[in-house]
């Protein structure tokens, strides 16, 4: 994968189509969800990450799980907001390896600092004695680290080819560009 090296501005083939950075954001979250969701039932340890986020901030429990997909969707489209606007467009690579890439960088960014972070920030919030995940999900296993990792994986491979058919049109074709 080469990185190209000019600022975006210059790069003529950017184009902002919200309607199409939402849906492939939709549905690269709808991919993590599920991919989330049925990796327990296979036997996988896995946090339930927008659930335990919105418990920082919600108690109330009809409210959690709206707070939660809230919350979730929200992060979702801001990341493919980033993903179309400031990160594929400077990718050479197909547009399924660029997702994927980018998955992979979203989680090495989960596990290392969010993760940590709100686990500190729960600590705080809920008067310490939680049970924070720690760096890379260590205090859940590895399990949890690998089933957030294929999460994280789908979202990317999704964004990519989503974003990489409807805004590109090279659904599976390699780096060239249009």
């Amino acid at each position: 994968m080469k990185l190209q090296s000019h600022p975006i501005s210059h790069l003529p083939f950017v184009r902002h189509d919200m309607p199409i950075v939402v849906g492939s954001g939709f549905l690269a979250t709808l991919a993590m969800t599920t991919i989330m969701y049925v990796l327990p039932l296979l036997g996988m340890s896995q946090v339930d990450p927008p659930l335990w986020t919105a418990r920082l901030f919600v108690s109330d429990p009809p409210v959690l799980m709206t707070a939660a997909l809230t919350l979730h969707l929200f992060v979702g489209f801001a990341y493919a907001w980033l993903y179309a606007n400031q990160i594929e467009p400077r990718l050479s690579a197909g547009p399924v390896r660029a997702g994927l890439a980018f998955g992979a960088a979203l989680w090495v960014f989960a596990q290392a600092i969010a993760v940590p972070c709100l686990g500190a920030i729960a600590d705080v919030v809920h008067g310490g004695g939680g049970a924070s995940p720690g760096f890379f999900a260590a205090r859940l296993g590895a399990d949890s680290a690998f089933a957030s990792l294929a999460s994280h994986l789908a979202y990317g491979g999704v964004l990519g080819f989503v974003y990489g058919c409807l805004a590109r049109g090279r659904c599976l074709s390699g780096g060239g560009r249009r």
